[in-house]
């Protein structure tokens, strides 16, 4: 899921706000957020802290939003709690990822972090990463 979708699916199943009422409030174009949500335009890195604030997004959710993990592994007001159909899978991959050093040294890096400053190195990772995928697609 990209973020442009996994903003979509937060505006609608957990805000229940339209497109238009997430634009007055964010006080852009009611298009700009369709564009969005349809990752036809980048979201702005500086509005990131601006929707977690306005919308008080718990981190856990903010943070699966910004890794474009599913929504539903995350239960509001909780924290991140993987559903069981999917938790074995969840450790595993968290397991194989731990192993390599230097995601470890990346996830040190982002643990010292402020939290608004953590979105945006992750959001800058996610930048890179699809700045390499398409280096890869050329």
């Amino acid at each position: 899921m990209s973020f442009g979708s996994q903003l979509r699916e937060f505006r609608e199943e957990y805000l229940h706000i339209t497109q238009k009422q997430m634009a007055q409030d964010l006080g852009v174009n009611p298009g700009t957020i369709s564009r969005y949500e349809s990752d036809e335009r980048e979201f702005p890195i500086e509005q990131l802290k601006v929707v977690k604030e306005l919308y008080r997004i718990p981190d856990e959710m903010f943070l699966a939003i910004l890794l474009e993990r599913p929504l539903k592994t995350v239960r509001s007001g909780n924290g991140l709690r993987t559903l069981d159909s999917t938790s074995d899978y969840a450790n595993r991959s968290a397991d194989s990822v731990v192993e390599e050093q230097y995601m470890r040294d990346i996830m040190a890096i982002a643990e010292r972090m402020a939290p608004e400053n953590r979105a945006l190195f992750f959001t800058g990772l996610q930048s890179f990463i699809q700045l390499y995928k398409n280096q890869l697609d050329n």
